[in-house]
């Protein structure tokens, strides 16, 4: 008889896992279908926009893996998942190079492979804000698979004062994506690992909230791994702007990356 692992079962293993990842909710999705994708969309704030955006780094990894892909990135400071029209970003829109046309010329959907989704830092968790946080959050991720893409919905990482944040962000959203059907890619539980392996290496801002160069690198590294299914460890790229990582930085972080990934989804390395 073929034995179901349940999810109270799941989530024991996770929480007992080689890292002890910060969540007592397993992810219902553990893997994308696709992954060759060539086109994202990356909705969000200035969590992803800061140092170059997310999307340059994880730019930077492709094309020293010569892989075809392009992403568009679209954030709102301070934005809110709210904040967004999702249906209108994926178009398909006239002169978009993005938009794509079938044999008579028409433009058809989809626009993106993948489009994921990164909300305001404390909206999953804030009182007030979660029930948004969920509409929303529903909406989108219906809009996305009705387009034709698959979403992936980030897990913002905890501000540098607050590091039981970690757990209560974690758990919140794994939590509404479950219901959703949807990935959540760890983003959250991997600086907080990162905090724990190499306190030396800054993951936040002064401002205690946005994320330093190492801490968007790492970002993208959890993208990349994601999306293609493949580790970054040995590659050389070192970061975007006048930000490049050294290089024993960006060699810790990209193991970190895939470590991660393979432990929360539940992987074979």
């Amino acid at each position: 008889m073929k034995k179901i692992l349940i999810p109270a079962l799941t989530a024991a293993l996770l929480c007992s896992s080689a890292f002890a990842l910060e969540t007592s909710v397993a992810p219902k999705v553990t893997d994308i279908k696709n992954h060759s994708p060539k086109t994202g969309l990356i909705v969000g704030n200035s969590y992803s926009f800061y140092n170059c955006g997310v999307h340059s780094y994880l730019r930077g990894l492709t094309r020293e893996n010569k892989q075809d892909w392009k992403a568009r990135i679209i954030t709102i400071s301070s934005g809110r998942l709210s904040y967004h029209d999702v249906e209108q970003y994926m178009g398909p829109h006239e002169m978009d190079p993005y938009a794509k046309k079938d044999e008579k010329g028409n433009l058809i959907n989809p626009m993106f492979d993948v489009v994921i989704l990164q909300g305001m830092s404390t909206e999953p968790i804030a009182e007030k804000s979660i029930p948004t946080f969920k509409k929303f959050l529903n909406q989108h991720v219906a809009t996305i698979k009705a387009k034709g893409a698959e979403p992936i919905v980030v897990d913002t990482w905890a501000r540098q004062n607050k590091p039981e944040d970690t757990k209560k962000l974690a758990d919140a959203i794994i939590t509404a994506a479950n219901e959703n059907d949807a990935i959540v890619l760890p983003v959250g539980l991997a600086f907080a690992e990162s905090l724990k392996q190499r306190p030396d290496l800054l993951m936040h801002q002064k401002d205690k909230s946005h994320p330093t160069a190492a801490g968007s690198y790492l970002y993208g590294a959890m993208l990349y791994g994601l999306l293609f299914q493949k580790s970054p460890e040995g590659m050389t790229y070192l970061g975007e702007c006048e930000k490049p990582l050294k290089p024993e930085d960006a060699k810790f972080l990209q193991k970190l990356a895939w470590d991660v990934l393979t432990d929360f989804y539940g992987w074979k390395k």
